[in-house]
């Protein structure tokens, strides 16, 4: 069990970043085996596509982002993600990021938004449009 290997605050930015990842229409989490460190590893999906992973251990909570080729390239270009986010997956298909607190987890979403995006309009061929909401 996760909870029972992070501390308290670690937990509650744990349960932060995984309400937000619920709000993501599609998004699925599994609990993933590592084989390597022998632990349990939360991980997210949509469209069949891993978008990321998570490392908790005692007061630490460390994200793995994943992109392909394709993908590295729009995400690197696009503007409205943190340009040091953009950079980390400039190097290669993967990238680390750690969290100290809920403020890391703002430009960490912008970028999981931005491949969730991606993978939307691979999947339905066509880019996906925001609505306004009818009154």
């Amino acid at each position: 069990m996760i909870a029972d290997r992070v501390s308290p605050q670690t937990w509650s930015l744990f349960q932060a970043l995984r309400t937000r990842m619920r709000q993501l229409k599609g998004v699925s989490m599994k609990v993933l085996y590592e084989k390597h460190s022998s632990e349990s590893t939360p991980a997210f999906f949509y469209e069949g596509r891993q978008l990321f992973h998570l490392h908790l251990r005692g007061a630490e909570m460390n994200a793995t982002f994943h992109t392909d080729f394709k993908s590295r390239i729009r995400l690197t270009e696009n503007q409205t993600i943190d340009w040091r986010l953009r950079d980390e997956i400039r190097k290669r298909t993967w990238a680390g990021f750690a969290f100290q607190s809920s403020k890391d987890l703002g430009p960490f979403m912008e970028l999981v938004k931005a491949k969730y995006q991606i993978i939307g309009e691979e999947a339905g061929g066509k880019p996906r449009e925001e609505r306004p909401i009818a009154f």
